[in-house]
């Protein structure tokens, strides 16, 4: 199964999706993987639930018909006739207007709300419960999470949509989503994905387990054992509308590269340290990939300052990695703690 959640904030847009792929009702391993959120001509991307061969041969369709792109009606007809045909649910998002289009069992959904999503509905439920802080996060009492975007543009809910994403398919109770979490976004020129580092960071000494941590609250992160150097990035190339993508894990040197061209497995290349990264990935997929990437990293000799004033809440212990992000002219850096 698959979770596709896309929502809308005035104009900008975000898309999450799990990468996990199954057979005969079972999860396969990490290294298959399926890209659900695919561009294409005019400005559109288009993510699915449903059978990836299915949607790669309707994605096919569509670029031979419309290879400029076509007007909004003109796509929701051309995706709706494909649900229909293939039982495969899309979400449509139009990257010039900001728009949303869902389309369930061969017809596009009414009403105008900010999220829509595709999927396994218990997944979604879950990833409601998540949103609203009615379930304890998955690290909770062990490990608090600490994610950087390096460059959304301003109202981007990219950060809050993988923050709540992650939690689904760390979820050992869904069995339905796995695998890494996909986060792209649309721009002043089409979409790109995110450059993410979600980094592990150790539960603050003092609070026990039963307590909820709370950012007002006076603690130090840094990281130790298991936690020191965990952190997995999501590299993004250097263009816009690439329907490529890989994912970086610090510890134990792992790149993943997932292209929709090669179908449902990513190549997986061992023992990459942070400076070979951008050459691991061009060797991979045979050209510049251009790698936008920010690596971040938590260790135990934090070097903390000593608070000016004892009331002073929480001082977190990063380090970079790998920054291979150019100055931007716009947007910013965003980032979320999720204890």
């Amino acid at each position: 199964m698959t979770l596709v959640v896309a929502r809308s904030n005035n104009g900008r847009i975000a898309i999450a999706a799990d990468t996990l792929l199954s057979e005969h009702g079972g999860a396969l391993p990490i290294r298959y993987g399926a890209l659900k959120s695919v561009c294409l001509p005019g400005n559109v991307c288009a993510s699915y639930s449903g059978s990836p061969e299915l949607a790669a041969r309707s994605f096919s369709e569509y670029l031979a018909k419309y290879p400029r792109g076509t007007s909004y009606g003109l796509t929701i007809d051309f995706f709706e006739k494909s649900s229909k045909d293939t039982n495969n649910d899309y979400i449509v998002a139009f990257a010039d207007t900001g728009r949303l289009t869902t389309i369930r069992d061969g017809r596009r959904t009414s009403g105008v709300a900010t999220l829509h999503w595709v999927g396994d509905k218990r997944a979604f439920e879950r990833f409601r419960e998540h949103e609203f802080r009615k379930k304890r996060r998955q690290h909770h009492g062990r490990a608090v999470n600490a994610v950087l975007f390096a460059d959304e543009m301003e109202g981007s809910p990219a950060s809050e949509l993988y923050s709540t994403m992650r939690e689904v398919v760390l979820d050992r109770d869904i069995d339905s989503v796995g695998g890494f979490v996909t986060v792209l976004s649309n721009r002043d020129l089409g979409f790109r994905f995110s450059v993410y580092s979600d980094v592990l960071l150790d539960w603050p000494a003092g609070p026990t387990g039963e307590c909820d941590l709370r950012m007002e609250d006076t603690f130090d992160l840094n990281a130790s054992g298991e936690n020191e150097r965990f952190s997995v990035s999501q590299v993004s190339p250097g263009y816009y509308n690439c329907n490529c993508v890989a994912f970086y894990v610090l510890k134990g040197g792992l790149l993943y590269v997932l292209q929709h061209s090669r179908g449902g497995e990513m190549q997986c290349i061992q023992g990459v340290p942070p400076s070979r990264v951008a050459d691991a990935i061009d060797g991979a997929i045979g050209f510049p990939f251009g790698a936008l990437s920010l690596v971040m990293s938590s260790r135990p000799d934090g070097g903390f300052k000593p608070r000016s004033r004892p009331e002073q809440g929480v001082q977190i212990s990063l380090f970079c990695e790998l920054n291979t992000m150019p100055v931007p002219a716009s947007g910013t850096g965003r980032g979320s703690v999720t204890p």
